[in-house]
């Protein structure tokens, strides 16, 4: 399975409710240990927040060997590689810790956001 991420989203990868497009795609196919190929040609601007809600979040049911096996990246720019690895080792960390030590990430995530 392909995805032209430019086509799903444009040429800017930045949003949570992008990223939660890509998600709905590509979430069962990975599952079911089908290759989902992501391809990012022609987009030009990535966030944090369109890879943490498309790609990140896998980690809550995949192991790493999986996804490493099933979602294959093409076309992404050096900075959009920077990003998703970031990402990708903060998603890492956060489902592996304990369910406590999540939710007092999410406590601080969320009081960080409530105060800007």
């Amino acid at each position: 399975m392909q995805i032209k991420v430019k086509e799903l989203v444009g040429e800017n990868a930045m949003t949570k409710a992008d990223g939660e497009k890509v998600y709905s795609l590509i979430h069962e196919p990975l599952i079911e240990g089908q290759t989902v190929e992501l391809d990012f040609e022609g987009v030009e601007v990535f966030a944090s927040p369109f890879f943490n809600a498309g790609v990140g979040r896998l980690y809550a049911d995949l192991q790493s060997d999986a996804l490493n096996a099933g979602l294959k990246i093409n076309h992404l720019s050096s900075f959009g590689q920077r990003v998703l690895h970031r990402v990708l080792d903060n998603a890492k960390e956060y489902y592996l810790a304990s369910p406590a030590h999540r939710q007092a990430i999410d406590r601080i995530v969320q009081d960080t956001a409530s105060a800007m």
